[in-house]
């Protein structure tokens, strides 16, 4: 009678692995955990009797807050005396500068207030050559130039004007005629021969019109007109000076608007030479240099 074997006992194990030795740690591996527990043990101990053992080493102190940082006010380098004493405040260098532009924009203003007074002065002359009153551009240059003697002298010329020099001397030459004749007047002290031709010449005038040598009426009267053509009112009023009372009375009207127009451009002349002298001491001051100029 046979027994039956157990298959487990019989057949044999497939892995060749299940037969090899148990491996054991190596050298190397037990190095490893020592040196970590060592580290361990080190760190521990610091941590224990690490205060005690070193205590001059302290932590860090604290950041300050943003606050107190802030709130902190900066360190400057300080300067040695003598340097200290020769830099100006810099309040003092900021009121220096201020003046300095003060003086410049007072300046600037000052040459354009002339600049003005100039071209108003040229607008007024403009005006007083023409035979129109020129009242408002008298008001306009008397609002930039102070208060004068030719100024007030104006405000009563300015009303009415005066001919120009061209319009005298158109008019001089038609009552030339009529103060010759009245330069030949005898008088009651004359005789009938002189009376007579001096009816005559009421009727038919004779005279030396290119005449302006001696002292007749006629070369006075000649001499007058040449002048009053090239534009010489002055000269030709000085001309006929030496005429008869006769011939006075018949020019009197002319010689008025004469020397009113001569008055006029007297006080205009006077006025442009102040607002051009005006101008020429402000551009020529240094304060009106524009800024940044040295």
């Amino acid at each position: 009678m046979t027994t039956a074997s157990d298959p487990a006992e019989i057949v044999a194990p497939r892995d060749p692995a299940l037969y090899a030795p148990r491996r054991r740690l190596g050298l190397g591996v037990w190095a490893v955990v020592v040196f970590g527990l060592v580290c361990l043990a080190l760190g521990a101990g610091l941590a224990r009797f690490g205060p005690t053992a070193f205590p001059h080493a302290k932590p860090p102190a604290p950041a300050a807050p943003v606050s107190d940082i802030a709130s902190a006010s900066p360190t400057y380098p300080v300067l040695p005396p003598s340097v200290a004493a020769a830099a100006p405040a810099p309040d003092i260098e900021i009121g220096r500068l201020e003046a300095r532009l003060a003086v410049l924009e007072n300046g600037q203003q000052r040459a354009i207030d002339a600049a003005a007074a100039a071209l108003a002065a040229a607008t007024l002359a403009d005006a007083a050559g023409t035979a129109r009153p020129f009242s408002q551009e008298l008001a306009g240059l008397g609002r930039m130039l102070p208060l004068s003697s030719d100024l007030r002298a104006l405000n009563r010329l300015a009303q009415t004007g005066a001919p120009t020099r061209s319009g005298l001397a158109a008019e001089f030459e038609a009552l030339a005629g009529r103060a010759d004749v009245a330069a030949r007047d005898p008088g009651r002290a004359g005789d009938f021969l002189a009376k007579l031709r001096h009816a005559l010449s009421r009727i038919v005038s004779i005279r030396q019109v290119g005449a302006t040598q001696g002292s007749t009426p006629d070369a006075l009267l000649g001499r007058a007109q040449k002048l009053l053509n090239e534009g010489d009112i002055e000269g030709a009023l000085a001309a006929i000076e030496p005429l008869p009372a006769s011939a006075q009375t018949i020019l009197a009207p002319w010689r008025a608007t004469a020397e009113r127009r001569v008055e006029i451009d007297r006080h205009i002349a006077a006025l442009r030479a102040d607002a051009l002298a005006g101008l020429v001491q402000v551009t020529r001051s240094p304060a009106a240099a524009p800024v940044g100029t040295p």
